[in-house]
């Protein structure tokens, strides 16, 4: 066969990926497709479960405009989560929106309550999010795919999620070793702060005195030392307030994190394999643990009658 004889699939071929490209473009640029994802949440302040955040993707080549947002639970009832009907949300192409809500003091229809803890609870009860658009009522029929390695925890105990601890208050970061935090003022208002370790007294922390292992043993005689630094005239400054830094962070974090242990690296194999074993080992452990704990809260509610 000469060169003459292939132009014909050629130009076939062309021709195709052409209209492949056509049909994909026309595809991107018509219709509406948007996924969503909605999360369920319950307070111990509130009495009925709520939607503790949505959110929205569009995945077409073209603007969606929004009105109001509502979560259909079953087939008749529809909570609303958002309106945006004084300004439409403007969905732009490839966009997305999420929004985080507050627990709700109670659900009503028509001037009357209704509750709707029993349907939003039900794995039977079909839910999904409808939106009020430009071109009418959209369901969005396909789910927000996301993934976090808690996911992956249950399936094998060996995984472990990481969590970055930062301060979140302005007084800076200076690590986790730092004992405490002193905040000096001076005469003209300005502030400053010195972070203070446990080695300190073998380091000059400060210009004119050293401090001593008695004034780093506790809070209290940490700010008396430098109280009386300032009376004698080796501290410039008003006001002396010494943080703990066991307390701020236990303020910051809700714990005080006493204890810690080094990260051991694993091979591949060795998680997937060991790990599931593992993993195995415990769901049975914890499972006969559990049972034994039914049993003996049976036997205690049958003695206390």
């Amino acid at each position: 066969m000469g060169l003459k004889d292939f132009i014909p699939y050629v130009a076939l071929a062309v021709s195709l990926t052409a209209l492949y490209f056509v049909i994909r473009n026309y595809w991107r640029k018509t219709g509406t497709h948007i996924k969503g994802q909605f999360c369920i949440a319950s307070s111990a302040y509130a009495e009925d479960k709520y939607v503790s955040s949505v959110t929205l993707e569009n995945f077409k080549d073209r603007s969606v405009i929004i009105f109001k947002v509502f979560l259909r639970v079953g087939a008749n009832y529809y909570i609303e989560l958002d309106d945006f009907e004084h300004e439409p949300k403007i969905l732009k192409p490839y966009e997305s929106y999420t929004n985080h809500y507050g627990p709700v003091d109670f659900y009503c229809v028509s001037m009357n309550r209704i509750k709707l803890n029993r349907l939003l609870s039900s794995k039977g009860v079909k839910k999904s999010l409808v939106l009020s658009t430009s071109h009418g009522r959209y369901v969005v029929k396909e789910w927000i795919n996301r993934w976090d390695p808690v996911y992956d925890f249950f399936r094998n105990h060996m995984t472990a999620s990481v969590i970055p601890m930062r301060p979140t208050e302005g007084a800076g970061y200076y690590g986790s070793d730092m004992k405490y935090l002193v905040k000096l003022r001076t005469e003209d208002g300005y502030s400053k702060t010195i972070p203070v370790y446990p080695t300190d007294d073998n380091y000059p922390r400060f210009e004119r005195f050293r401090l001593t292992q008695e004034s780093l043993s506790s809070r209290e005689n940490l700010e008396n030392f430098l109280t009386e630094q300032a009376i004698s005239g080796n501290l410039k400054c008003v006001d002396i307030e010494v943080i703990d830094s066991d307390q701020l962070r236990k303020r910051n974090y809700g714990h005080d994190f006493e204890e810690s242990f080094e990260a051991e690296h694993y091979s591949w194999i060795f998680y997937v394999v060991i790990g599931k074993l593992l993993t195995v080992w415990s769901n049975i452990r914890l499972y006969f643990i559990n049972r034994k704990h039914k049993k003996a809260n049976k036997a205690l509610h049958r003695t206390s009658r």
